[in-house]
């Protein structure tokens, strides 16, 4: 009888081993896909929004001479500037919509920021992508910034979290390249390590998530504070 429950033991233990390396693998393929889904995904918009930007320069030259107002929406420049030249699915200009959450975006480490989209100027693209574009100056001196944007991959869907669906992006007045990652000049330490805004689940504010993957060639490794 005893060798018998013993043997039975060593039976469930075994399932019991397999069925938690299954769930592992599991584990970690759904994350890499995630984050492979992601980093495609932003890259995409990337693409797009400077593919638009570029549009709007070749028509009414570089941002700085766009008429960028400092504590205005600029909803009118946003529209003929931006949307005009995109896949648009839902315009939040004027009036809020289901672009941007109405809740604070959280941190990488799932802490609630203080942070909150929804009042902003906001943009849905066809493809589930939602943008939001906050003003900071005229811009009017060359690779001085124009305005903040911020983007959500998955629109008003959780998780609203800096690094996972949150990215910030840099409109600035440049005859080449308008639109980047916030701070993408850093080096990749400071991008990763910094304790307010680098990418890692102590910063308060995960804000250089994007020019981190941006640096790692649209890529997230293994590294990355999913």
């Amino acid at each position: 009888m005893d060798d018998f429950f013993k043997s039975r033991m060593r039976v469930v233990g075994a399932v019991t081993i397999i069925i938690v390396a299954v769930f592992v693998i599991l584990l970690i393929f759904v994350q890499y896909r995630e984050k492979k889904n992601t980093a495609l995904r932003l890259r995409m918009f990337y693409s797009d929004m400077s593919q638009a930007l570029q549009y709007a320069k070749n028509l009414n030259g570089p941002p700085g001479d766009w008429g960028w107002v400092p504590g205005y929406k600029n909803i009118d420049l946003i529209n003929s500037n931006l949307s005009n030249y995109m896949k648009v699915s839902e315009n939040c200009t004027k009036q809020h919509g289901a672009c941007m959450p109405e809740a604070n975006y959280k941190s990488v480490n799932g802490k609630t920021t203080t942070v909150n989209l929804y009042q902003l100027p906001a943009i849905k693209l066809q493809n589930g992508i939602s943008f939001a574009i906050e003003t900071v100056s005229n811009c009017q001196k060359q690779g001085s910034t124009c305005a903040v944007v911020y983007v959500d991959l998955n629109s008003i869907e959780p998780p609203n979290a800096f690094g996972k669906d949150l990215f910030v992006f840099l409109i600035i007045n440049s005859n080449s390249a308008a639109f980047i990652p916030y701070n993408s000049r850093l080096p990749g330490f400071a991008l990763a390590g910094d304790e307010k805004y680098g990418c890692n689940k102590k910063a308060d504010i995960a804000m250089y998530c994007s020019a981190l993957i941006f640096t790692n060639g649209w890529s997230i490794d293994r590294t990355y504070p999913w």
